[in-house]
């Protein structure tokens, strides 16, 4: 199902009905958004001009000003599959591969949203991951032996074992770098890193907003 709205556009943005942030020569709200009339357009300051036009407001003068083509453009939404990420502070103890009553509150929790149909791909892939503090090939090691745990987690919960997939990559794809941190200071900053991930075939699914040339959205 996609939903389809007429609209104008220069280099890729779109016409909106407002202005999210403030801009030289518009009158904002106190939200830092531009005001706009009973009629739709944009209110100016006397500190308006062409060269500081913007195309929200004024898709024809930036468009003749910057030289580029004015098209009609869909806007259409697609779903997403995002992954359930589980922090592991939340789930395990420092350190350790065991789940904590609060980790298996949270794993509860997260099974008490699922219906058959989020299964019907019979694919659930569980990934674990560490921050980068310790030695990589032991940060590797934990990480897989919690997706492990969370799997057997799973399947003493009822679901089947063949539709469960695990794989550990230690400190790899971390969330935040935290350049600078020292110490405690670095743990905490490192948590979004240690993190369990679970991704259903039709689970957590997100609508997106795309907007794409109409000859190109059939």
């Amino acid at each position: 199902m996609k939903r389809i709205a007429q609209m104008l556009v220069f280099a890729g943005f779109a016409v909106t009905s407002g202005v999210s942030s403030a801009v030289t020569g518009y009158v904002d709200d106190s939200q830092k958004s531009v005001v706009r009339t009973g009629y739709g357009d944009c209110v100016h300051t006397q500190r308006w001009s062409i060269p500081n036009a913007i195309a929200e407001c004024e898709p024809e003068i930036v468009a003749a000003r910057d030289k580029v083509d004015v098209a009609a453009v869909e806007v259409v939404v697609r779903t997403e599959r995002q992954p359930i990420r589980l922090k592991s502070d939340m789930l395990f103890g420092f350190d350790s591969a065991e789940l904590t009553d609060n980790g298996k509150a949270s794993l509860e929790q997260m099974l008490g949203s699922i219906t058959a149909a989020d299964l019907q791909e019979k694919n659930i892939q569980v990934n674990g991951y560490t921050d980068r503090i310790g030695p990589e090939t032991y940060n590797l090691q934990l990480s897989k032996r919690r997706a492990v745990v969370v799997h057997d987690y799973l399947v003493s919960k009822g679901v089947v074992p063949s539709f469960i997939e695990v794989q550990g990559f230690g400190e790899a794809n971390p969330i935040v770098e935290c350049s600078g941190e020292r110490g405690a200071a670095l743990i905490d900053c490192l948590a979004p890193n240690r993190r369990t991930e679970i991704e259903f075939s039709a689970v957590e699914t997100i609508e997106i907003e795309e907007t794409v040339p109409v000859s190109d959205a059939q």
